[in-house]
């Protein structure tokens, strides 16, 4: 009837009878909570009321009735305040023992007595006690509550089939036949459209009705363009039939080619094979011819410089003879003269000192060559603190360098760093001088940079000796490592240094130096160092 069959069997329509039934009686207990303390409250306030009523008008008569012994005064009395209906049992107690009493004596279970003292003029002439019954509120609030209670299950109940049916009515049958169309749906009945007997709404089902039969419309159009589209295969896969033997014969007739390619590739290669033998030895002889033409040129140049000093002793030695042959042919015949005896020891002595300068520059020579070799037999490992070396390293390259000439050391952060000291001081050292010796002309005033940073992802320190000096030339710059090469030979210069200094670097520290523009306007020497160098080595 009015549509309940159809809307209780739903499963959405008894969720929604439940839901509505569940919050409604939450909402219903909630406010008969509220409403039963209010009441409560209410009747509490009552009989407090009552109680105080009692104490401002009853006890002052009762008090004047029991002095003036009005018993039938104090009966009348007694039996007025049983008219409250939370009085059950009151009595008067008087000073002599007697005891006048009205009401139910038997005690309940929410009884509460109390007692009020009788005075008449100040004087205690007896007392008053009132049993009061707090049972018949909570029997009263009881029923009202059952009353509440059962008259919001009803009201709910069937506030919430009403719903209920007006649900079904507006939503839910049209939902089971959505669902009916949307289930049944198949490719045979695609020209079916989905009609709700109703009038048309621009709401949400009228939108899921059109989009279902928008749906069924796509997939119309879908499964023809699909027939079309499987014709055009089966017309494609005819064609790749045939393209499929034409690639066969191809492929055959390239495995073919490619066979004979292959063929000739392996004697190519085969003969590639013999050239890259041929290479390698032809490399190996050029390195070998390599060392030999640097060995050559260090010896040539290594001769050439002691020869000068090597030809000047002889010369000097030489004369240094015939000054003897002369001296001593005089006296054989008694010619020698003091003055020319002084004359040739002069000359002699002269000579001696040629001979000991030249071979004290060969001895030089010697020494300096000897340091090619770089070895570190006598000096060990060691860990210095880069900041402290650079402190008491600046203070001693100063004090070697000309007023006119500024060292600026910068180090932003300090690490420990293993290796040989005595060769990085030497290193160091030497760069300063070459710098102060060849980056300024005589006289001028230049500065020489020294910058230290540490590169703690690759463990190396990287140290940056730059000048603004006057710079070298390109070509020259290709060769400023090379033994014996120099700008200054015709000024002394033995061309060594440099050599000495990229050999203690990439030999005995185990790092790198190449030589930049400056920064600052001349050159630079920038130097590559490991902070541990045992381990470097290790590896």
């Amino acid at each position: 009837m009015f549509g309940i069959q159809q809307a209780i069997p739903s499963l959405l329509g008894r969720r929604l009878l439940i839901t509505i039934l569940a919050f409604s009686t939450v909402v219903t207990l909630f406010a008969t909570v509220i409403i039963l303390l209010l009441d409560y409250k209410r009747d509490v306030s009552i009989i407090q009321e009552h109680q105080k009523r009692i104490q401002e008008v009853y006890l002052k008569q009762l008090s004047l009735d029991l002095w003036e012994f009005d018993l039938p005064g104090v009966e009348l009395k007694l039996q007025g305040l049983l008219n409250y209906p939370e009085n059950d049992y009151v009595y008067v107690v008087l000073k002599g023992g007697e005891k006048m009493a009205h009401g139910n004596p038997e005690k309940q279970a929410y009884s509460e007595l109390i007692d009020y003292e009788l005075i008449y003029e100040g004087r205690n002439i007896g007392t008053l006690f009132i049993q009061v019954n707090y049972g018949y509120l909570y029997d009263r609030l009881l029923e009202k509550t059952i009353s509440i209670l059962i008259t919001q299950f009803f009201k709910t109940f069937i506030v919430s089939l009403f719903i209920l049916i007006i649900v079904h009515q507006m939503i839910t049958k049209h939902l089971h036949k959505m669902a009916r169309f949307a289930r049944d749906l198949t490719f045979e009945s695609l020209d079916k459209t989905l009609e709700l007997k109703r009038q048309r709404q621009n709401d949400e089902l009228q939108v899921v009705t059109d989009s279902l039969n928008l749906m069924s419309n796509n997939l119309k159009k879908e499964l023809e363009h699909r027939v079309v589209i499987e014709q055009q295969l089966i017309e494609d896969r005819a064609k790749l039939a045939e393209l499929n033997v034409e690639l066969e014969n191809k492929v055959n007739e390239r495995t073919t080619e490619l066979r004979q390619t292959n063929s000739e590739l392996s004697v190519a290669l085969d003969n590639v094979n013999a050239m890259i033998g041929q290479l390698q030895e032809t490399q190996k002889q050029l390195v070998i011819r390599e060392k030999m033409l640097a060995t050559g040129g260090m010896v040539v140049g290594l001769a050439h410089e002691l020869n000068t000093p090597i030809g000047i002793c002889k010369t000097s030695i030489s004369a240094i003879s015939d000054f003897v042959d002369t001296i001593k042919t005089d006296v054989k015949n008694n010619q020698l003269s003091k003055n020319s005896l002084n004359s040739a020891l002069d000359d002699i002595m002269a000579l001696t000192h040629m001979s000991e300068s030249n071979i004290d520059r060969i001895t030089g020579l010697i020494e300096t060559f000897k340091e090619l070799s770089v070895s570190q037999e006598c000096e060990t490992l060691t860990e210095i603190d880069i900041a402290s070396f650079l402190d008491e390293f600046s203070s001693w390259a100063r004090s070697r360098l000309t007023p006119n000439i500024s060292l600026t050391v910068t180090c932003r952060r300090t690490v420990t760093l293993e290796t040989f000291a005595t060769s990085l001081q030497k290193v160091l050292q030497s760069l300063i001088d070459n710098a102060a010796t060849h980056a300024f002309n005589e006289g001028d005033t230049g500065r020489i940079y020294l910058n230290v940073e540490v590169n703690n992802t690759e463990r190396s320190l990287n140290i940056a000796v730059s000048d603004d000096g006057r710079g070298i030339h390109e070509e020259d710059r290709q060769r400023i490592f090379e033994p014996f090469f120099t700008t200054r030979r015709n000024q002394g210069g033995l061309g060594l240094g440099l050599n000495i200094i990229y050999n203690l670097v990439t030999q005995a520290l185990g790092g790198t130096i190449e030589c930049l523009d400056s920064p600052y306007g001349g050159i630079c020497f920038n130097i590559t160092l490991p902070l541990d160098l045992r381990t470097k080595k290790s590896k």
